[in-house]
């Protein structure tokens, strides 16, 4: 299957490099590992779905992947602050996931100028 959208090839890399970093997590932060790894994927899957959507339905599911990476990026937050991750890739990380919100917004002006 190829890929049109960037945005899914920076989620993709985005979650191989999380799943890296999710090695080094505690066996007691179960929890918010399967979260992080949940919602990662979940992104993704949002993505693919609101691209099959019409284009007035396409907004809301946009919205949701916002909020979806917003709360990934508190999980992460909360990672930095138990030392889970270094704050050096937890801005990395930021980087990644704010350049996916812009792009996101990007996709939603482009759908409401149509």
């Amino acid at each position: 299957m190829r890929d049109e959208l960037v945005l899914v090839k920076d989620i993709k890399k985005t979650i191989l490099y999380v799943d890296k970093m999710l090695i080094n997590f505690p066996r007691s932060e179960k929890i918010l590992r399967d979260k992080i790894n949940n919602t990662s994927f979940e992104i993704l899957e949002l993505v693919y779905f609101s691209n099959l959507l019409e284009i007035h339905e396409r907004v809301v599911y946009q919205k949701k992947i916002i909020s979806k990476i917003k709360m990934l990026d508190f999980y992460f937050k909360i990672a930095c602050d138990k030392k889970y991750i270094s704050y050096k890739k937890y801005m990395k990380l930021g980087s990644f996931l704010l350049n996916m919100i812009k792009q996101i917004h990007g996709w939603i002006r482009y759908e409401k100028s149509k």
